[in-house]
């Protein structure tokens, strides 16, 4: 079945689909939300006027179609289910002002299919003749197919809005916005200046599936501490679009808007990179997920915390597996001569696990914890505790510690893992209970034996990619 194709399932219906470019989601505010409705609501050359939207089942729905003659086309439909953002069903009632009524029961329903939305109208007449009469009177079906190209146009023209709540003060949030070193920490990690003054330009490059995009971006508009807004272009591509960053407090929280405007000028119909989905994606893992993760747990715990990352010339996939599998992970897992007689992990989120790890000269050094978050192939949340290790270890982190068996107490480990193109970025951020106890953790050699191991990790990594 095209996307774009009337089908006909049975004598008395006409049933009309088109793949748009949009989440269902917003697809549905166009359909539900009259202020859109009107942009691109009836064929081409019409326009519509609406005097009553009551979306609910049993709310009237009145609107007049003027059309390009001047001929008057007005309507009164009622709702009869409302299932947000999947399907409205409504009976209509409608005529050409003057002429005999036309009835039928109308059915959309909004399907996610790769990011974008299926829009499937169905009519169903009460016989076969009042679906003849419409569409030979009418020209019902190329009228439908207009109206969904209608909407699809619309819905290139809206502007992705992102809303999220973090709890974090606004200070913290413009700061993370506007603060180089901060953006590196969760946008893009090459920004190497950004200035919240209007006029400032700045260029980016990413890279992504073995093609380099470089972001042109210069600031237009700053409110301090609540809105700014800069320009987007491609270096070498045609279009401009716009991004917006806009804060308000909500007592101890901070409410963000994002709005990228302008992104039909880049042409993604030709130049699928651009399409809306990628950027909704886009904003949704860096807004949703990064920022959030920032402001709410790394930039209120900088001085508790401990990070360190790698670069892998290895697929993701492989890598998530060797940070996984039992097998692997003991291969590589702690300083250098270091071996693991044990490595058990039970790997799904409440899941515990067990590592004893054993030096050169013998000494033990058990490490257990339980699995809080568990995403393939991106995300490991774990904690960790060293009550075991020996006591002369826990002296020298914690000096002074008396007679508690367990100073450090449990640690909590995040380990991301970021894909660039078939390479890898590992990141590793641990978060101790005090600074004093991670100042104790890397006297006792924390960075050089992540160091080392990741130097492991990477040996182990390149004997999996030439295994037969």
């Amino acid at each position: 079945m095209s996307d774009n194709a009337p089908v006909t399932n049975a004598d008395n219906e006409i049933v009309i689909t088109r793949l748009v470019d949009a989440p269902p989601e917003l697809v549905w505010e166009a359909m539900t939300n009259p202020t859109h409705v009107v942009r691109w609501w009836g064929p081409r050359g019409f326009t519509t006027t609406i005097e009553e939207m009551d979306l609910r089942p049993g709310g009237v729905w009145k609107h007049v179609m003027h059309g390009p003659d001047g001929t008057n086309y007005p309507s009164e439909s009622v709702f009869k289910e409302v299932v947000k953002p999947e399907r409205i069903v409504y009976s209509h009632g409608g005529r050409r002002e003057g002429g005999p009524g036309v009835q039928f029961t109308s059915t959309w329903t909004f399907e996610l299919v790769e990011g974008k939305t299926r829009v499937t109208i169905r009519h169903v007449f009460p016989t076969v003749e009042a679906r003849e009469r419409v569409v030979k009177e009418f020209g019902a079906i190329e009228g439908g197919k207009q109206t969904l190209a209608r909407l699809a146009e619309q819905m290139a023209k809206t502007p992705i809005i992102i809303e999220r709540v973090f709890q974090a003060p606004r200070e913290m949030v413009w700061k993370a916005i506007t603060n180089p070193d901060e953006m590196k920490q969760w946008y893009f990690a090459n920004i190497e200046s950004f200035k919240a003054q209007p006029g400032f330009a700045t260029r980016v490059n990413v890279r992504h599936e073995g093609v380099d995009f470089l972001h042109l971006w210069k600031v237009t508009e700053v409110t301090p501490g609540e809105k700014i807004t800069y320009s987007w272009k491609y270096e070498g591509s045609p279009g401009e679009s716009f991004v917006t960053f806009a804060l308000s407090a909500e007592g101890a929280q901070t409410k963000l808007v994002l709005t990228h405007r302008g992104l039909e000028t880049f042409d993604p119909e030709n130049n699928p990179r651009y399409a809306r989905g990628n950027f909704l994606g886009g904003w949704t893992y860096l807004v949703g997920e990064c920022l959030r993760e920032y402001v709410e747990e790394i930039a209120p715990n900088a001085a508790r915390l401990f990070t360190i990352s790698r670069d892998f010339d290895a697929p993701r996939e492989l890598v998530w597996k060797a940070w996984t599998d039992p097998r692997l992970l003991a291969q590589w897992w702690g300083p250098r001569d270091f071996t693991n007689p044990v490595c058990e992990l039970d790997l799904r989120p409440g899941g515990a696990y067990r590592i004893v790890m054993r030096a050169p000269d013998g000494s033990e050094y058990p490490l257990f914890g339980t699995f809080r978050e568990v995403k393939p192939p991106e995300r490991i949340v774990m904690t960790m505790d060293c009550s075991g290790h020996p006591a002369a270890w826990h002296d020298t982190v914690c000096p002074g510690r008396g007679s508690d068996p367990n100073p450090v107490g449990e640690m909590v480990m995040t380990v991301c893992l970021e894909r660039h193109d078939d390479k890898t970025q590992v990141i590793i951020r641990t978060l101790f209970r005090s600074e004093a106890i991670r100042d104790g953790m890397l006297k006792v050699g924390m960075t050089e034996g992540w160091s080392l191991s990741l130097d492991r990790l990477q040996a182990c990594l390149a004997a999996e990619l030439v295994r037969p």
